[in-house]
């Protein structure tokens, strides 16, 4: 790999998981102090009202991929005015979406109460909610258009640095909302403010770099239809991926016979494994427009590289961010929110030993989208789906929020069945077995070094402690087996962080 290119890995990498850090200690930090101050329920509905919008940012048609792809071919050809045009027509698209958004949550605000499980008293809180997301759903949607120019433009590390800010915005918002003693509405209304922060410094940033001219809506559909071709294809993709994540609290709060509290229960699980999974979503950003490239190319020795080494590298960044979970669980629950949820611990082990499974298929997947050749993975993705909703829905009654867990596992299990016996394969000529081996090795020294940590048993009276003694004996272990194995040496890894310093 040339030395460019380690840079720029590294330090959208780096800046990548340092805004994800942030983001997950603040909600580490914020959500029980909301869960408490809010209350079960208050704050269950908080919960239903974030899903229930995150589902309808389905309406981006696969823009966010297709968009990346595109600008990142036309910004090494110099072609800003076609960018310019084109950015602009996408603005448009966007601002449409956002109507389209706006008039969904409206519509919902306005039935809603005969479709969710609330109570009048609840529905009518739901309801401003509800209008909330609504007033700021445009801002939201046009500041899409700049994030993926930056991303082509390879600034992936500038928007992280933006996106810690916001974090940081948000914990500000948490300590107001305490020391003032602020209503959901209020807390909820200045919530959704900071999130539409990054609008101005990143149409700022786009228009320094000659990236977008200006805020006039452009009309340029012919051109635009390239982009938004290849978009749609990525959607129907998206569509039962976006489901099967997005629908699992709506399914617990539809079938779940406990109310609004499994939904609180949910979201206490959650925040880890949307910070692993957040991580994966860096990766394939950071891949999207190397892979590109490397099939646009034909270049077979660059994708067998990304298949083979990237799959390893990958498999040990998602091993250092699991593993010391799984083996804290019970800790970090009881450390999080108190001693009445440790009873989630398992589910979260589960959980996040699943996305293991899930993330190191990162590298695998942006060269399959790099591809355009996506059919098979909108059938694998639709079967993986429907599986994994109905046997959320079925179990809801037996495992309560185990079952989201269960049809997430499930979903991953179908998904990654189709990668090792048809995409790697039939689609990029890759060995499975040696993609398979890429992961597996790495994975089995991490879990090995688990279990070599668990047979310490180890106890302290002070938990944080006592987490963070068992995770630095974990690491230990886990470097020093890697090393000897010759995995990934000491000397490797310098070489990579010293080329963040370029």
């Amino acid at each position: 790999m040339k030395n460019k290119q380690i840079t720029y890995f590294a330090n959208s990498f780096i800046w990548g998981v340092v805004a994800k850090i942030i983001d997950a200690l603040i909600k580490f930090a914020t959500i029980p102090l909301l869960l408490n101050y809010f209350g079960d329920e208050n704050y269950g509905l908080l919960t239903l009202a974030i899903a229930t919008n995150a589902y309808i940012q389905l309406l981006d048609l696969g823009m966010n991929t297709g968009a990346v792809k595109f600008f990142s071919q036309w910004i090494v050809k110099k072609e800003y005015d076609l960018i310019d045009r084109v950015a602009r027509t996408n603005y448009t698209f966007y601002l449409i979406i956002g109507l389209i958004n706006a008039s969904i949550l409206i519509c919902l605000a306005t039935i809603g109460a005969d479709i969710f499980k609330i109570s009048l008293d609840q529905f009518h809180i739901f309801q401003k909610l509800l209008l909330i997301m609504a007033l700021f759903s445009l801002f939201n949607w046009v500041t899409f258009v700049f994030n993926q120019l930056l991303i082509a433009d390879e600034k992936i590390a500038y928007t992280q640095k933006w996106l810690s800010i916001k974090a940081i915005a948000n914990l500000i918002i948490v300590f107001l909302t305490l020391k003032l003693k602020l209503s959901l509405i209020q807390y909820f209304t200045l919530f959704c403010f900071i999130n539409i922060i990054l609008f101005l410094p990143y149409y700022i940033t786009c228009k320094k770099n000659q990236l977008l001219k200006s805020l006039i809506p452009g009309f340029h559909w012919k051109e635009f239809s390239a982009v938004f071709r290849y978009s749609m294809a990525i959607f129907a993709m998206s569509l039962f991926q976006f489901t099967a994540t997005q629908s699992r609290p709506l399914v617990l709060g539809m079938f779940s016979k406990e109310g609004l509290s499994i939904l609180a229960e949910y979201r206490i699980i959650e925040v880890f494994p949307i910070f692993i999974i957040s991580i994966g979503g860096i990766l394939i950003s950071i891949l999207l427009p190397k892979t590109a490239k490397a099939i646009e190319e034909k270049n077979k020795k660059e994708v067998e590289r990304i298949a083979y080494q990237g799959t390893k590298y990958t498999s040990i960044i998602v091993i250092l961010l699991c593993l010391p979970i799984i083996l804290n669980s019970t800790e970090i629950i009881r450390l999080y929110v108190g001693d009445s949820y440790t009873n989630l611990s398992v589910w979260l082990s589960i959980w996040v030993a699943t996305i293991t499974l899930f993330l190191h298929g990162s590298p695998s997947a942006s060269l399959v989208l790099a591809t355009g050749k996506t059919r098979m993975l909108v059938y694998s993705s639709a079967i993986a789906c429907t599986v994994s909703i109905i046997l959320n829905a079925l179990l809801c009654s037996y495992y309560g929020v185990g079952s989201a867990v269960i049809g997430y596992l499930v979903y991953i299990v179908i998904q990654m069945a189709f990668y090792y016996f048809y995409f790697n394969h039939k689609i990029l000529e890759l060995n499975s077995l040696k993609v398979f081996k890429s992961f597996v090795i790495p994975t089995s020294i991490g879990f090995a070094a688990l279990g070599c940590v668990w047979m310490l048993n180890i106890q302290l009276p002070n938990l944080y402690l006592q987490v963070a003694s068992k995770s630095l004996i974990w690491f230990a272990v886990f470097a020093a087996i890697l090393h000897f194995t010759k995995t990934l040496r000491v000397d490797q890894l310098v070489t990579i962080i010293s080329r963040t310093k370029e």
